[in-house]
């Protein structure tokens, strides 16, 4: 049997105020102030709290006002709680449940403002489920068409509210009403371009980081540029035309603002920078790298990650000693100890020449580097994609001049990129 339920006897009350970003149509925080006050006074209430979150969906219950005013609630013992509408406490029908719990423990009742749920009356408790579902049912509805919108934009190229530092959003009237399309923004686009060029040219990411910082510039969040948020750059194939939203990609889907040689340059670098980084880390200098020959090809015997090499002085630090090592074996994650580099290599040397002692097998490889060379310079592919390789530098050439020719560039931009 449920417990009966035994309302505070005073005249206090606290207002719960919520506004969705996601739906325009509702009143603000501010008309809903208003309404509870007069409510309040006209009911003969006194309203000693109030509890707010903006811009926060009521599909979840992790809202800082919410979740304050249900940990307050039995303590405060307020003899009503008043609010808009049944959906301003949620748009889940289990969390709005569970909140009513806390909130009828606390001998606390429910005054809707602009719903007809009459108090104590038998109707009300199914007019109060109705309107829950009601809730819960325009918050899918409006999830679905919000993921339906997102996909056609997706299919025909469109923005879908994803900023993307060197571009703008425009109207696009052909796709419908609000459909906006992506654009080269003629202000940050030639910093995302130096940016590239700079990266390209050898110039390290904390100097373009600090230089762009000195002038002002920021990131689509406006924030200063860090070497995480230039590496989000760098990596972003958006800037060579190619427009990617969950599975759908769709190449020169919007316009291109690095030539393909720029960005493949950056691409480069920054596999070789990595690389690197990681040889800096294990007590390399770039110049031991190529002592390493099996790396990438060996691997840990106990956990599979793939090994890698670095460096150890002597006790007497006179004498520098090379190791293969797990890759996380430094990070205390695998017990296998390090591997004399000279003594793994030499065990390599020896399999490899026990295997080319093999006539069959010798005669195998010989048919699969003719196949290769074949493949590689004999294959009519080859020069096919050279050709369609030239016919895309033509294409960006031909963007490039008309892009000139409309100023989208400034002239030292236009100068530098001619």
């Amino acid at each position: 049997m449920a417990k009966k339920f035994v309302p505070n006897n005073n005249d206090f009350a606290i207002a719960y105020y919520r506004f969705s970003s996601h739906a325009q149509s509702d009143a603000s925080i501010q008309q809903q102030r208003d309404a509870a006050q007069k409510y309040a006074a006209g009911h003969g209430l006194q309203i000693i709290k109030e509890y707010k979150d903006e811009a926060i969906s009521g599909t979840t219950d992790q809202r800082p006002g919410f979740q304050l005013m249900l940990s307050e609630i039995g303590k405060i013992k307020p003899g009503a709680l008043i609010i808009w509408k049944t959906d301003r406490l949620g748009r889940d029908r289990c969390d709005l449940a569970i909140a009513k719990k806390y909130i009828r423990d606390a001998g606390c009742v429910i005054h809707y403002i602009a719903e007809p749920i009459a108090g104590d009356a038998p109707e009300s408790a199914l007019m109060e489920g109705v309107l829950e579902s009601m809730a819960e049912y325009y918050s899918r509805q409006l999830r679905t068409n919000i993921k339906r919108g997102h996909l056609y934009n997706a299919q025909n190229c469109l923005y879908n509210g994803h900023k993307t530092l060197g571009y703008a959003a425009e109207p696009a009237p052909e796709f419908g009403k609000d459909r906006q399309r992506y654009v080269i923004d003629p202000v940050t686009a030639p910093f995302v371009q130096k940016v590239f060029e700079d990266y390209a040219a050898g110039k390290p990411m904390v100097e373009i980081a600090k230089e762009l910082n000195s002038l002002g510039v920021t990131t689509t969040r406006g924030k200063p540029f860090t070497v995480n948020s230039l590496a989000h750059i760098l990596n972003n194939r958006a800037y060579i035309g190619e427009y990617r939203y969950g599975d759908i990609v769709t190449p020169d889907g919007m316009p291109a603002i690095v030539s393909p040689e720029v960005f493949e340059a950056a691409q480069k670098r920054l596999i070789l920078n990595k690389r690197q980084g990681g040889q800096r880390a294990n007590g390399l200098t770039p110049d031991e790298a190529p002592r390493f020959w099996l790396t990438g090809k060996l691997y840990c015997g106990k956990c599979g990650t793939p090994m890698q090499g670095c460096s150890g002085t002597s006790s007497y630090k006179d004498t520098k000693h090379y190791y293969y090592a797990c890759g996380t074996a430094r990070k205390k994650k695998c017990s296998l100890k390090y591997v004399k580099k000279d003594k793994i290599e030499a065990i390599a040397c020896f399999m490899l020449s026990e295997c080319l002692k093999d006539t069959e097998l010798l005669a195998s490889l010989a048919v699969d580097v003719v196949a290769y060379y074949q493949r590689e310079h004999e294959d009519k592919g080859y020069i096919e994609g050279l050709k369609a390789e030239r016919a895309e530098a033509e294409k960006a050439l031909n963007n490039l001049v008309r892009a000139i020719e409309q100023g989208i560039f400034s002239e030292t931009t236009q100068t530098r990129l001619l």
